[in-house]
């Protein structure tokens, strides 16, 4: 199609979702251009967009006049190149048959002359450049409006954190990480794991240290999504990703009781059924929730023998285990008083939530 030709189209708004949106609707676009509805034809997949715009551009010898829009995204690391991952394209791949890629999905709209012996063959084509199923990573669920779901995976790297425990941790925690490790190593088990006890005692740094030396996938949950458990879409999205390891960081609000509040119920109902429910075994999914807040406010139903794999409350080091690591760590002064990991650790940083007094009013 013409440049011209598109620049007129844009007279006409209405084959946009709605007056107000930036976003083309395929179905709409395809009357204004051959005056006739289309058939509609799409899949969720894990595309390699760059590949396969490269193969059906060398098939059906297309040219910059083919597409309709690009909407392209720079990496964040090398400004000039495209990132595939985040970026989408229209295109007329020939005469009455339309095409959007992106990483998540694949539609086609094409005419009902068009064979659909053709539509299989492209979607043939991109089958053969879906990416490889995930392996052993750390994903982050984020909402997506282009995901079957509205929800997808953004793959991250972290820091590779391989822990001591017997030096990081007390005594009693020796069995508790070796039930924790044997559990989440385990095919086919599910349950849920309580981590909870004050800032700075060393959470969020065992977790790193699982992630680091369990070869499953781990699932972060972030805090603004957390309330997309109790969404209908919910577990038909994380049904997907089956024997993974899910992780809900701060989750207190989630794991308070019913009692207290009430209109928490959906999500956690869902939770309990991921965990030890009847989708439970269809999942094989494991949890791992941490929280700061008092035990006697979490939901009972989460503390049920059987469902309950672990809990354990992180506290600051006993003496002798404080001044050992100290000692390891080259700091020559010894303490005389149990200590967090994060006081350990970072001696000479400056403590903020230290108040200074002081006093208030003016001089006279």
């Amino acid at each position: 199609m013409e440049t011209s030709e598109k620049q007129n189209l844009g007279n006409y708004i209405d084959f946009y979702n709605d007056p107000f949106d930036t976003e083309i609707s395929i179905d709409k676009l395809f009357i204004k251009l051959y005056n006739e509805i289309g058939f509609n034809f799409q899949a969720y997949l894990n595309l390699k967009v760059k590949n396969f715009i490269q193969i059906i551009t060398e098939k059906f010898e297309l040219t910059s006049k083919s597409y309709f829009f690009k909407h392209e995204t720079a990496k964040n690391s090398k400004t000039f190149e495209i990132n595939h991952l985040s970026s989408e394209y229209l295109l007329e791949l020939k005469p009455k048959v339309l095409l959007y890629i992106s990483q998540q999905r694949l539609v086609i709209v094409y005419g009902n002359e068009i064979p659909f012996a053709e539509i299989k063959e492209i979607m043939q084509l991109a089958k053969t450049y879906k990416k490889k199923k995930h392996n052993r990573k750390f994903y982050m669920i984020s909402a997506s409006k282009h995901a079957e779901y509205g929800l997808d995976l953004q793959k991250f790297s972290i820091k590779k954190t391989t822990v001591d425990v017997k030096e990081n941790y007390n005594d009693d925690f020796e069995d508790v990480n070796k039930t924790i490790s044997d559990f989440l190593s385990t095919k086919d088990k599910n349950g849920l794991i309580l981590l909870h006890g004050k800032y700075g005692t060393g959470k969020t740094t065992y977790i790193r240290h699982l992630i680091s030396s369990i070869n499953k996938r781990f699932i972060f949950l972030p805090l603004n999504l957390m309330e997309a458990i109790s969404e209908p879409n919910f577990l038909p999205f994380i049904s997907n990703y089956k024997e993974s390891v899910l992780i809900l960081e701060d989750a207190e609000d989630l794991l308070i009781s019913r009692n207290a509040m009430p209109t928490r119920n959906n999500a956690l109902v869902n939770l309990l059924n991921i965990g030890d429910g009847l989708l439970s075994d269809a999942f094989s999914i494991k949890i791992i929730c941490t929280f700061n807040a008092d035990l006697k406010q979490i939901d009972k139903a989460i503390l049920r023998k059987g469902r309950l794999i672990t809990r354990y409350e992180f506290k600051e080091l006993s003496i002798e285990k404080t001044n050992n690591l100290r000692k390891k760590l080259n700091i020559i002064d010894t303490s005389e008083q149990n200590m967090t990991l994060a006081d350990i650790y970072n001696k000479d940083g400056v403590n903020f939530a230290e108040l200074v007094e002081h006093k208030v009013g003016f001089k006279k």
